[in-house]
């Protein structure tokens, strides 16, 4: 099935993409209970900049695997109510407060990572001290230029669902499409679960911007084309996108 356009522009075609990198990838992501310091995001109180801190130096020690290429921590600076289609029984919420990311060599690679001590013990603190944890083990199915994670930044997890994942995919290129017109994105992932039934996702996609998030939002929210294109290209299309923008976070981030 292909993807229909909602009031089409010239200028909003498909993102140019490249050779995928070969990597496999380990999504975890979860919603971390209220500390006793009282609720508030990631690295605004004393509690949770421990907790990443501890988060951010077994990622290291997962970096140091030879099976690993890199592994990043993240912390939530916005979430967004989800865009586009809304089923019968409502999109799967995206989970948020805290991501990691682990970049295998290959995904085959995958499972010697996951029975690793360091795996095993962060992916237990993230149980221990959140609720709905996800984890995703997926493969990179299309890319526009691979997301540099060696420095700060404004990155974006884009928790995709849909009906039909090769049209989620598709559509992708023309989402990712828009966001280089409207924002000068210039880097882009594609990430396919390697199972599809233990992923509420179709998808996730991940870039980065060089902006702050006031920019960011600016250059999405106050442009005409995200309502008379974006959503409902989204809607027609039987998708939704469940936007989360993140820090990464650095040992004693705060």
């Amino acid at each position: 099935m292909s993807v229909t356009l909602v009031h089409p522009r010239p200028k909003f075609h498909p993102a140019p993409l490249t050779e995928p990198p070969p990597s496999g990838y380990l999504h975890l992501a979860a919603t971390l209970r209220p500390s006793a310091a009282g609720p508030g995001r990631p690295g605004h109180n004393r509690d949770r900049t421990l907790l990443l801190d501890m988060l951010r130096a077994e990622a290291e020690d997962l970096a140091s695997l030879a099976e690993v290429k890199r592994a990043s921590v993240y912390r939530a600076a916005a979430t967004a109510p989800a865009i586009g289609w809304n089923p019968p029984d409502g999109p799967p919420r995206a989970p948020h407060d805290v991501a990691v990311l682990v970049e295998t060599r290959t995904p085959q690679d995958i499972p010697a990572v996951q029975r690793t001590v360091a795996y095993r013990d962060l992916r237990r603190r993230l149980e221990h001290h959140g609720r709905e944890v996800q984890v995703l083990t997926a493969r990179c199915g299309k890319c526009v230029a691979d997301v540099d994670r060696t420095r700060q930044g404004l990155f974006l997890f884009h928790y995709l669902a849909g009906d039909d994942p090769r049209r989620v995919a598709e559509l992708w290129e023309h989402l990712t499409g828009w966001y280089a017109t409207e924002t000068g994105l210039d880097n882009a992932l594609l990430l396919e679960p390697l199972d599809a039934d233990a992923s509420p996702y179709t998808h996730v996609a991940h870039a980065r911007w060089d902006l702050s998030l006031p920019a960011a939002a600016l250059r999405q929210f106050g442009k005409p084309s995200f309502y008379r294109f974006l959503r409902p290209t989204l809607r027609e299309n039987h998708t939704t996108a469940m936007p989360v923008l993140y820090h990464l976070v650095r040992l004693r981030d705060r």
